[in-house]
């Protein structure tokens, strides 16, 4: 009798523990709703809420908790996708001021280099070297570069690199780099603004 009142007792908590555990298995896991659709331009688009005006599919996602994930607003979504296409669209920056491609403003800086050192030493080599470039030259780039004054980095470089030379040949002259002098003089000259 005593084991019966004793029963009786624990009744109701059991019967509030039973409860709990079918409400917990029948009960789905809170979903993150998550909607596929097309858009007026046929792209799949995502979102939290699915439109009104067209047939949305539920994504099912497993792990919502703690995944860190968060949609973007049709809004987001719009300026995302106009970034990347300017992105994309966007022509890149030509790397000198006169609106040349490098390689060519590279062509004609050896080619100039080439010319100014077969005025004092004439080889085969380099006048094969400067004819080559000539023809890449007339190849592949606008057919009056060769004429064109620049104001790009390598001037300033070269103009770098001629003041260094005249300070350093102020205490320790030697005929090198006093030629070294007179072919950066030239190629400025012929180059540069």
């Amino acid at each position: 009798m005593l084991n019966q009142l004793k029963l009786r007792e624990q009744q109701p908590t059991i019967l509030l523990l039973l409860c709990a555990f079918i409400f917990c298995i029948t009960i789905e896991p809170a979903q993150a709703g998550v909607y596929r659709w097309k858009d007026d331009n046929g792209k799949t688009v995502f979102g939290d809420t699915p439109p009104k005006d067209k047939t949305a599919t539920t994504v099912n996602i497993e792990n919502t908790q703690n995944s860190g994930t968060r949609f973007a607003t049709p809004e987001q979504a719009k300026d995302i996708e106009r970034d990347a296409k300017n992105r994309r669209h966007k022509k890149a920056p030509s790397t000198s001021r006169n609106n040349i491609d490098s390689y060519c403003r590279r062509y004609i800086s050896e080619l100039n280099k080439v010319e100014i050192y077969l005025q004092h030493t004439d080889t085969q080599r380099d006048q094969l070297k400067a004819r080559d470039l000539r023809k890449l030259i007339t190849k592949e780039c606008a057919g009056n570069v060769l004429t064109k004054k620049f104001d790009d980095a390598k001037c300033t470089r070269y103009r770098k690199n001629l003041n260094k030379i005249e300070i350093f040949l102020e205490h320790t002259p030697n005929p090198r780099d006093e030629q070294k002098i007179k072919d950066l003089q030239k190629q400025i000259a012929r180059e540069c603004r």
